[in-house]
């Protein structure tokens, strides 16, 4: 009777195991070319995205569109994690140098209905431009429990935006198929497959690139951390087959960023390592400049502080992120009086000619975007 039982469970793993695997090219990354900018002014403009529609707003996401507007989503209500959190989108015009008033793209009620299943809260929006043209939205969802139990799901826009296809569901473990969450942008492979930076929660904390089409068919996965505290992963791509990935970690002991890297297209990832970026369990993000240096946006406050997120630095690395020189800070308030988030979840969104778009919650009640240039950029290292 064991065996009648154990055989369809074995098949049903080996089957998700080599999900397609043959009908897939080997993974290699699509990589952003340096192209230095000559002659360019330094610029740097801070504006408000959010207005006062919710209590709360949190985890910021942003591409830039191909007329050269941005588009950003977050999410928001009256506290996290509750049942009226709505995920929200806004239009930035880049002629009028404005942000158009925000829109509730998506809540609990409208993925209930698409996965035909109960969804108890929403979270966490990724947006992905795909090169093939259309946007890709990545979220969390949760039907029972807290987020340790989350799922994502997928949804596309053949618009800019303007209108999404309903919810797919993507299935990311054949048993229980919960604790998947993402936070930090994607990567983007040759064959047009995306690499959506995942991480887990229950039952060891480790991070992970789960590989789907298009269409959100998933198509593998690539394990970039053992479960030990390391969680939302941020990479950063050098060739087809090289990039570095930056994980904040959520131990006790260390609190220092993590590094780990891959020389096959994110398949293996070398044991992580710790590196010398001070960061008290809060989110990060990687991106790399137009002359192949890598940059990140983190909270760099010391062990041993009370308040942790009350800095927003910039570092940059000449060496694929094994050194780093913290070289500005968007946001520093040396004596918090209370105790509570200040400024976290950052995202950068590149545009064309250098331009780069800072996103980041400000103590939960205003989504941030700073925008800068190449050459304000290189002034600060």
């Amino acid at each position: 009777m064991i065996k009648e039982h154990i055989l369809p469970i074995l098949m049903l793993v080996g089957a998700f195991l080599s999900l397609n695997h043959q009908r897939f090219d080997a993974p290699q990354f699509v990589t952003p070319q340096p192209h230095p900018v000559i002659d360019q002014q330094a610029q740097y403009k801070q504006f408000d995205v959010s207005v006062k529609l919710t209590n709360t707003v949190h985890s910021a996401t942003a591409v830039t569109l191909a007329n050269g507007n941005l588009l950003a989503m977050w999410y928001g209500g009256s506290r996290e994690g509750h049942v009226d959190v709505k995920i929200y989108s806004a239009l930035f015009d880049q002629k009028k140098q404005q942000w158009q008033k925000p829109k509730a793209v998506l809540d609990r009620l409208q993925v209930s209905n698409d996965l035909d299943r109960y969804v108890k809260k929403v979270g966490n929006p990724v947006l992905v431009r795909h090169p093939q043209g259309p946007l890709v939205l990545v979220y969390v969802s949760v039907s029972l429990a807290g987020w340790a139990t989350s799922q994502i799901n997928m949804m596309s826009s053949y618009d800019d935006g303007q209108t999404w296809h309903p919810s797919k569901h993507l299935v990311t473990s054949p048993f229980i198929n919960i604790s998947t969450m993402v936070k930090n942008d994607a990567v983007i492979y040759k064959d047009g497959s995306i690499g959506i930076t995942a991480y887990h929660e229950l039952m060891g904390e480790f991070s992970e690139i789960v590989r789907v089409t298009l269409d959100g068919q998933v198509i593998d996965k690539y394990r970039m951390s053992s479960g030990d505290k390391t969680i939302q992963p941020t990479v950063a791509t050098y060739s087809s087959l090289e990039a570095v990935s930056f994980m904040r970690d959520t131990g006790k002991e260390v609190q220092k960023v993590r590094r780990t890297e891959t020389k096959d297209g994110g398949i293996s990832w070398t044991p992580y390592e710790t590196t010398k970026l001070d960061n008290l369990s809060s989110a990060i993000f990687t991106f790399t400049g137009n002359i192949g240096r890598t940059w990140m946006v983190f909270n760099d406050a010391p062990k041993g502080q009370e308040h942790g997120r009350n800095t927003l630095a910039l570092a940059v690395s000449d060496d694929k992120g094994l050194n780093w020189e913290t070289v500005h800070h968007f946001e520093r308030i040396e004596k918090p009086e209370v105790n509570e988030s200040k400024f976290a979840y950052p995202w950068v969104a590149k545009g064309d000619e250098g331009q780069y778009h800072l996103f980041y919650t400000w103590n939960r009640k205003i989504i941030k975007h700073i925008a800068f240039n190449q050459a304000w950029l290189e002034s600060k290292s």
